[in-house]
């Protein structure tokens, strides 16, 4: 299943973050390009929407012929591409259609219908998504017979009955699919693929598959983080030269960084659990800085934060060229505040999916229900909207119920939900009680037949202001999480506003054209700023606060998580190309230190107030010092 074409001429490039590995992908494009090949047959695939954004921005400043034609995509989009051809349908029996988060809580829910405790449900799933990705599924034996096989049969029940799918099995189905339709579109030429170590196994191979001519892919394995792809497979970078014994293997030594940077990513690579790649400086390089920015608190941080961007720009950098990470969305949304407040404009990437609420709770669930009502009228036949829709609000979110009408439309030769749920409705009321729950789901599918011919030929605002009073029962416009999801300049249509929300939540990205990119701390990716701001760098945050505490991370736990957390800010400042400004604050009340659990150094009394003294992150110890003590001994 995973065997690549003999006739693919391979070449792999390997080499530390800021070695040109990027540019080189982008030259080579380029060079075919001026050489006349079809732009339409060479595909560029990247870790991150964000990072294919950043490439087709790079290979256009080229100026070689026809580059905005070339496709830049993830793996993720291309495996989506693939699945929703007519043949691959037929071949999964499913729609290329992927959960959103809170979509997902409607099928945890009816996976508890396993009688599994959640504990040990939650573990076998993430063994059935690791296995996925790693194309693991290759093997019949690798599931145990019993308990395992079960599960996991429930699960594919689930998504076929629902018509969704889940994004670790997104690449495993489109390679096995190619694999068992080789003529079928689409193909590329040439296929070329940035920070192969960011993806999956089962991406790497779907990149392999679409390729006809020729497959270059280039990365570390020393900077692999989960930045998209679940299970990002850094042992790729070595089985390609497995699957390709003849490929062209080269590694890129001469780091692009200044002489500031490089140094410090060398303090920081000294530590054995990062197998980090051998580098040196050119001559040419920059001598550059790397700058601990250290505040009293959290609000001295942003301002700190803020007026050291507005520095940077008054000194001739370009708002582009500024790169501000940060550990979480508080951080995004105050650094935003501040800068907005100097007059700097910012494009930032959000840190989670936007759409939040315990599903469970009409009250608490209002936007997830009109995000669903949308989906709906653009949609009709879309099951996972039909299965939360009708679950919405039920402390089980009526799993018991879907579970019973999955096993009676499957006697009655029924296949998915949506047919199931017409039946219901359309029975007499006595009907309705054949199992628990039948009546509230009745009730709701009821509910909203009754609301999509009120909805339908709306646009726009319109429909979103419409669909907002139909769910809250208020007469008020759609709340600003909606609106941000789904308007756009043009195409305010119901079926491209659905689209534009799935993508926006499933695919976020930033163009930070004439804007200081923020962007959570492994999001940096595809980015290439002359200066990085890593704000917030403090114990607590990087690493997390049990890490410094053996009984509540065993050893075992605390050495993976300390490696994990090396390669987080290795590929992290590795994207600095001159100047790395490390910002961190000192002290914070007792209550915010808990409440963003931050490790505490010791409390004193200032005030009639409790203060916290935190400390800087040990990581950040580490690019301005050195490793100083064993980083399992805090």
């Amino acid at each position: 299943m995973t065997a690549p074409s003999p006739a693919l001429k391979a070449t792999r490039i390997v080499g530390a973050p800021g070695c040109g590995k990027t540019e080189h992908l982008v030259r080579r494009i380029a060079d075919l390009l001026e050489a006349g090949v079809d732009p339409a047959s060479v595909l560029a695939v990247c870790a991150t929407p964000t990072a294919a954004l950043a490439f087709a921005r790079r290979l256009a400043a080229t100026g070689a012929p026809h580059a905005d034609a070339v496709a830049a995509t993830t793996a993720r989009t291309l495996a989506l591409r693939v699945l929703a051809l007519p043949e691959a349908e037929a071949f999964t029996g499913r729609r290329a259609r992927l959960l959103v988060a809170f979509e997902e809580s409607f099928l945890m829910e009816d996976m508890k219908v396993s009688g599994l405790r959640p504990r040990r449900l939650h573990e076998m799933l993430k063994f059935f998504y690791r296995s996925w990705t790693e194309m693991a599924d290759d093997d019949p034996a690798w599931l145990l017979a019993g308990e395992e096989t079960e599960v996991h049969t429930l699960l594919k029940e689930n998504l076929a009955y629902c018509q969704g799918m889940l994004e670790p099995e997104a690449a495993n189905l489109a390679v096995r699919f190619l694999h068992t339709a080789p003529d079928v579109a689409p193909r590329y030429t040439h296929v070329l693929v940035d920070d192969y170590q960011d993806l999956s196994r089962a991406s790497q191979l779907l990149a392999e598959a679409v390729a006809t001519e020729s497959i270059t892919v280039a990365g570390c394995e020393g900077a692999c983080v989960e930045v998209f792809d679940s299970y990002p497979y850094a042992k790729g970078l070595e089985e390609f030269l497995e699957r390709f014994p003849e490929a062209d293997a080269r590694e890129l030594d001469a780091c692009c960084h200044s002489a500031a940077v490089h140094t410090a990513l060398a303090r920081l690579s000294s530590d054995d659990a990062l197998a980090a790649a051998h580098m040196r400086t050119t001559g040419e390089a920059p001598v550059g800085t790397v700058e601990a920015l250290a505040c009293d608190d959290a609000p001295a941080e942003f301002s700190a934060v803020a007026d050291r961007v507005v520095a940077a720009l008054d000194a001739g950098a370009t708002p582009e060229s500024i790169v501000v990470a940060t550990p979480n969305a508080l951080w995004t949304r105050t650094l935003v505040r501040a800068l907005d407040e100097r007059g700097v404009a910012t494009a930032a990437l959000p840190h989670t999916q936007p759409v939040k609420g315990d599903v469970r709770d009409f009250a608490r669930s209002e936007t997830a229900r009109m995000v669903t009502l949308l989906n709906l009228v653009a949609d009709p036949t879309d099951a996972v909207a039909w299965r939360c829709w009708c679950g919405f609000g039920d402390h089980l979110t009526n799993s018991a119920a879907f579970a019973a009408m999955r096993e009676s439309s499957a006697s009655a030769g029924i296949t998915g939900n949506v047919a199931a749920l017409a039946r219901l409705a359309a029975d007499p009321s006595p009907s309705k009680q054949a199992f628990v729950g039948a009546q509230r789901v009745a009730e709701a599918y009821d509910q909203a037949q009754t609301l999509l011919p009120q909805l339908a030929g709306l646009e726009g605002e319109a429909l979103l202001d419409a669909i907002a009073a139909a769910v809250s029962g208020r007469d008020e416009a759609a709340p600003a999480v909606l609106r941000g999801l789904c308007l756009a300049a043009d195409d305010v249509d119901a079926p491209s506003m659905a689209a534009r929300a799935r993508t926006r939540t499933l695919d976020p990205a930033i163009d930070a054209r004439s804007a200081v990119a923020l962007v959570p701390f492994d999001q940096a990716v595809g980015l290439s700023p002359d200066v990085l701001i890593i704000a917030g760098l403090v114990n607590g945050f990087v690493p997390v606060r049990e890490y410094f505490d053996l009984a509540e991370m065993p050893l075992d736990k605390q050495e993976r998580t300390h490696a994990t957390n090396l390669r987080r800010m290795y590929a992290l400042a590795g994207k600095a190309g001159r100047d790395l400004v490390l910002s961190y604050f000192t002290s914070a009340d007792l209550e915010t230190a808990g409440r963003l659990k931050l490790k505490i150094d010791r409390i004193r009394l200032k005030g009639g107030q409790r203060i916290c003294a935190i400390s800087r992150s040990i990581y950040a110890d580490a690019l301005l010092e050195g490793w100083q003590m064993p980083p399992n001994q805090p």
